[in-house]
């Protein structure tokens, strides 16, 4: 993988910084017949940074099962500094293809240690009321769906308690000291999912059950949102602070 993150940048002037695994496989529910959705930043050349016109700031390549993004630093460190959930995913993310950067690990933990859990519980909470709208309207009830939007619900849960919600499944499940009837649910069907192809649909039979928990649970969730947590004038000196020090090494 690294090998194929570095051909793509052969024949382009942005300089390749970090890049992670995302989505089903990072989460441990991935089908067999999973895309690798790759994920990342990169830094503009210099030539790039220092033109007067605006140049893309978003990379996308999908080539078969290969799925890549990478966003510029600038563009990535915007959405950290908003406490943007997806991208604080990208920067937990234990499946590393790739990483060009200098002390990763503080500015890793700095960055998390900074976060808002207003905002990851209102990206997780929307995020299920989008996967149980495709459920409700009949256009897609698959264990994809299902897992994607039960991922979101419990995800927003620990943030109402700020709890930061783990990427793997089984260790999102482990946060939890008791079962609840979504959680029963995604336990039961987690091998399924693993075992069926990413379209397969859930048998009629169970999704009136499924539906109703997932709904009922997403009800309690409402009102439970917390208080932003975060240092916003913190987050966005690490971030400049980082920045500056990338720049500087590869500009100079």
């Amino acid at each position: 993988m690294q090998e194929q993150i570095k051909n793509l940048f052969h024949d382009i002037a942005e300089i390749p910084l970090f890049y992670i695994e995302s989505g089903s496989r990072l989460w441990g529910i991935a089908s067999p017949d999973s895309d690798f959705d790759v994920r990342g930043f990169h830094l503009q050349s210099k030539q790039q940074y220092f033109d007067f016109k605006k140049h893309r700031d978003i990379i996308e390549v999908m080539q078969g099962d290969f799925d890549f993004v990478s966003y510029d630093i600038d563009k990535m460190f915007g959405l950290l500094l908003k406490s943007n959930p997806t991208v604080f995913e990208w920067i937990r993310a234990n499946i590393v293809y790739f990483n060009e950067l200098p002390d990763w690990t503080t500015f890793q933990r700095d960055v998390i240690a900074n976060f808002d859990f207003k905002a990851l519980f209102h990206h997780y909470i929307s995020l299920a009321k989008g996967h149980i709208n495709l459920m409700e309207t009949g256009r897609n009830f698959n264990y994809k769906v299902v897992f994607y939007c039960i991922r979101g619900l419990l995800s927003a849960e620990l943030a109402t308690q700020q709890i930061i919600p783990a990427l793997l499944i089984d260790d999102l499940f482990k946060q939890f000291v008791k079962d609840n009837e979504v959680l029963k649910i995604a336990k039961n069907s987690l091998e399924r999912k693993k075992q069926q192809t990413e379209k397969e649909e859930v048998v009629m039979g169970e999704r009136h059950k499924i539906l109703t928990a997932i709904t009922d649970f997403a009800n309690q969730l409402q009102n439970k949102a917390p208080e932003s947590s975060n240092n916003r004038h913190k987050l966005e000196s690490i971030l400049t602070e980082y920045s500056f020090n990338i720049k500087t090494k590869f500009y100079e």
